[in-house]
């Protein structure tokens, strides 16, 4: 009350039902802890299910990058065993060899040499994997690019190799180092030292001559490094692949 005015407020309503109140407010926060249960079990079961989710996306990603993985790496060329051919590369380019980036596998990307050129024509520095139905893994590096031009390259830094031997067999002369041929896959030499036909794995047209027995082939090499029996005859190819030197 305000005695100077002699004015009397109320600041306060005239019943207030504080039992009813409290029920109320019990009441709410009943409601409210009710909604955050109903809340939290479903963010649970959300979380619940994209787990499942996950594991089911996984169960299909996994395979795929296994595959693509695979997909990168060369059939034909086991651990290790490239160390011989990339000091060979880098004592002729100069280079440190970084990577390698898979461009043509033949049971793949199908075994014609048109498949073999739209893969691969155009692109320097390249090596070919070959494995031969006698367990021979051999090929060759080239730093010129392959093409349908139905000419020769020149090609100094060119050279053939064993993987089963461990061997490097240079070129002798830097003249004639590669063929290039519509009809043909990779061909090193001339003579032909290696020469991949058109459809080498189902028409068997994978011809190794052996450098050694013949004083005018392009490349130094020895006895059984390439062929079977070193006869220089067909041989039944079972895979080849291509791959680009990234320095």
């Amino acid at each position: 009350m305000l005695k100077k005015y002699n004015i009397e407020i109320d600041f306060l309503p005239d019943k207030v039902n504080s039992e009813k109140l409290v029920i109320d407010l019990c009441k709410e926060i009943k409601n409210l802890k009710n909604e955050l249960e109903e809340i939290k079990n479903k963010m649970k079961n959300m979380e619940e299910k994209n787990k499942n989710e996950i594991k089911e996306l996984k169960k299909i990603i996994e395979p795929i990058n296994e595959e693509y993985k695979n997909k990168k790496k060369s059939t034909i060329l086991k651990e290790n065993e490239f160390d011989i051919i990339k000091s060979a590369i880098k004592y002729r380019m100069n280079k440190d060899v970084k990577k390698l980036k898979k461009l043509y596998q033949a049971t793949v990307d199908g075994e014609s040499s048109s498949n073999f050129h739209s893969k691969c024509d155009g692109i320097p520095n390249t090596i070919t994997f070959i494995k031969s139905a006698g367990k021979r893994r051999f090929g060759g590096f080239n730093s010129q690019c392959w093409d349908c031009s139905s000419q020769y390259k020149d090609d100094i830094n060119c050279f053939l190799f064993s993987l089963d031997k461990q061997k490097i067999y240079p070129i002798k002369n830097d003249k004639k180092a590669i063929a290039c041929n519509s009809n043909y896959g990779p061909v090193f030499g001339s003579p032909n030292d290696i020469q991949i036909g058109n459809n080498p794995i189902s028409e068997k047209k994978l011809y190794t001559n052996e450098s050694y027995l013949n004083c005018s082939f392009n490349y130094y090499g020895d006895n059984n490094a390439l062929s079977e029996d070193g006869k220089g005859n067909y041989i039944y190819t079972l895979e080849y692949e291509v791959f680009q030197v990234i320095f």
